[in-house]
């Protein structure tokens, strides 16, 4: 079996409601997405934070036995493609693979812990609302009306901002469900340690990306001085980029994105890598539907850690803000129910490609 063909599209999905972060404020969801054609008629899809170009494809990638996917991961990264981009690559390699053996990936990976995974609602971004803590308050309330045990809330806007709509989102949810925070890198040092030791009153899960994803040396400082879980890496990509930050031990959990860390491939060495280190990892996800398959497919491989009778929940991201490219790309979406996601059992990813749904939003 020999690749012949690879498309890359570049698509958008202009959002309806803007909502922000601490870092910027989102109108449009884009993404990049790969699809690969064997000679015998296989297709596999993949997705990343960016495209390989042409003179990358046609030279490690067209003609090359997908099952050689060390081989093309090396090739491409030598040549210099971002890893994002690598990313979207191997993900379609392994979808290809597992369509030819009529296996979903988790097969291919050595067998599933789980067919189902607890999924995290993310969401209660900030709006452009006259009152922010009623319009997150209702949100968060109608999470856990939707069966969600767990979620996760934007913060990094302040100390007055944060501090009080935590509080508020904790007394209208109550202590039962798993409650964590993410600030996108909007904080020095100080400012994430001052506002952690306010927001950790409310009882929470972990605090996300307090600050800028590559300092090692803040995360660490941060991590002691603070009385919770501190949680980031979602943006870094290769194994080298996240061995400092494991073996500096400056996170309590790693949370790797399969679309921009370099795909299934160096997803299984940086987890190899945490679990001799005694890191827990959940993964980020944040993307379309293809994303979601690949992140359920790598969920389902990834053991209770650590292996006890009442472990640390191994939880999936569940995307709640507007998103088409989430939520129709798939011809059979994969969706929750009470807060819980089954993991898909077709072969390969596991979903087919609305062709439709992509010529829509491709550029």
């Amino acid at each position: 079996m020999k690749i012949v063909d690879v498309k890359t599209y570049s698509v958008s999905y202009p959002v309806k409601q803007p909502f922000s972060n601490a870092m910027r404020t989102t109108r449009e969801r884009a993404f990049g997405i790969v699809e690969i054609t064997t000679d015998n008629g296989i297709t596999g899809w993949g997705e990343g934070a960016s495209l390989p170009a042409k003179r990358a494809i046609d030279t490690q990638v067209i003609g090359k036995d997908p099952f050689h996917y060390e081989l093309i991961w090396e090739g491409l990264h030598k040549q210099g493609t971002d890893t994002a981009g690598i990313s979207a690559i191997d993900i379609a390699l392994w979808d290809i693979m597992g369509k030819a053996l009529k296996q979903p990936i988790y097969q291919l990976l050595g067998g599933a812990f789980r067919d189902r995974a607890t999924a995290y609602a993310t969401g209660l971004f900030r709006r452009d609302v006259p009152d922010h803590t009623a319009a997150l308050v209702a949100e968060a309330r109608s999470y856990a009306d939707a069966g969600f045990k767990a979620m996760k809330m934007k913060v990094g806007f302040g100390p007055d901002y944060d501090i009080k709509n935590v509080a508020a989102v904790r007394r209208a949810i109550g202590d039962d469900i798993l409650f964590a925070v993410d600030a996108n890198c909007g904080y020095d040092r100080g400012s994430a340690i001052a506002v952690g030791q306010r927001m950790a009153a409310s009882n929470l899960l972990w605090f996300e990306e307090p600050i800028a994803a590559d300092d090692i040396e803040g995360y660490v400082e941060i991590r002691r001085a603070l009385k919770m879980r501190i949680s980031g890496a979602e943006q870094l990509r290769g194994r080298w980029a996240f061995r400092r930050m494991i073996q500096e031990g400056a996170l309590d959990i790693i949370q790797p994105d399969v679309c921009v860390c370099g795909g299934i491939t160096e997803y299984r060495k940086i987890f190899a890598m945490a679990s001799a280190n005694h890191v827990r990892v959940i993964p980020h996800m944040f993307g379309t539907a293809i994303r979601l398959a690949a992140t359920m497919q790598l969920l389902a491989v990834l053991p209770d850690s650590p292996r006890a009778l009442e472990p640390f929940p191994t939880l999936l991201e569940y995307d709640m803000s507007e998103n088409a490219l989430r939520t129709e790309l798939a011809k059979e979406p994969i969706r929750h129910k009470d807060g819980v996601v089954a993991v898909p059992q077709g072969p390969g990813l596991g979903i087919e490609i609305n062709r439709e749904v992509l010529q829509r939003y491709a550029l």
